[in-house]
């Protein structure tokens, strides 16, 4: 039965790295950067990790984010002050990638510097350290490993992307205000169409003098109501039109948009 093995402890160059893609604000007012933390393609190095197969539980009970997979085991050997994570980080799989969201610590001096140049985009990427569970790996055809389960180990910042699909995305702050100015117009052209077809009260419905109602119009029953009946109150609410506030109806969509894209 093949052994465990154990990406990124040994070697650089089994890194997995992606793109950060959006800093958010979190409810809690917290700064929020979501990464993709890996994908189930071949990175690099000829790995492939089903994106499936992330045993996360253990990461998540201790999500620490470190600077470059340090985690102060050379300062120990060295007598050098070990380095500290930065930041606490929370994963979870969102359709065929694997996520991160990190919190930086605003405490930690280098830990800002670290984030005040991932919200620059001079720092793009994230690289994942993780276990390959016995039984569940195989050499594929371009000499690396595919791999149906791995547990996360930890998650870093990092200088250098292994990953060639690590490219950032912009967040909506990142967004000029034209291009809000032209989604939220095109909102208000679609729903003013969806409110021309909503009936006003001007509408008169009656038939225009001189007209008649059609030959086969059958007579109502005895008991029934004629036309020339006072409505009752039920049958002026069921035919009272619906107004409807098109640039009202767009700017509360735009909105709730905007805090969507947020995550508030």
């Amino acid at each position: 039965m093949p052994n465990a093995i154990t990406r990124s402890l040994q070697l650089a160059a089994v890194r997995k790295d992606a793109a950060a893609l959006t800093a958010v604000e979190a409810g809690s007012g917290q700064r929020v950067y979501t990464f993709k933390a890996s994908d189930g393609d071949f990175d690099r190095y000829s790995d492939r990790l089903s994106v499936k197969g992330w045993r996360v539980e253990g990461y998540n009970a201790n999500g620490v984010v470190l600077f470059n997979h340090d985690d102060g085991a050379q300062a120990a050997s060295t007598g050098a002050e070990p380095a500290l994570p930065i930041g606490k980080g929370r994963v979870y799989v969102e359709g065929d990638a694997l996520m991160i969201d990190i919190v930086f610590d605003d405490e930690d001096d280098f830990a800002r510097k670290v984030e005040r140049k991932v919200a620059k985009g001079i720092l793009n990427a994230v690289s994942v350290r993780y276990l390959m569970l016995p039984g569940h790996y195989r050499q594929n055809e371009r000499g690396g490993f595919d791999c149906d389960a791995q547990e996360l180990l930890e998650v870093s910042i990092v200088t250098i992307p292994g990953n060639a699909r690590a490219v950032r995305t912009k967040a909506l702050d990142e967004l000029s205000n034209e291009v809000v100015e032209r989604i939220a117009q095109r909102v208000v052209e679609l729903l003013a169409e969806r409110g021309e077809d909503v009936p006003t009260d001007d509408e008169d419905t009656k038939p225009d003098a001189g007209e008649h109602p059609p030959a086969n119009e059958s007579k109502p029953k005895p008991g029934e109501p004629s036309s020339d009946d006072p409505p009752t109150e039920d049958d002026e609410d069921k035919d009272k039109p619906k107004n409807f506030d098109a640039p009202e109806a767009a700017k509360q969509f735009v909105e709730a948009f905007k805090q969507h894209i947020r995550g508030v």
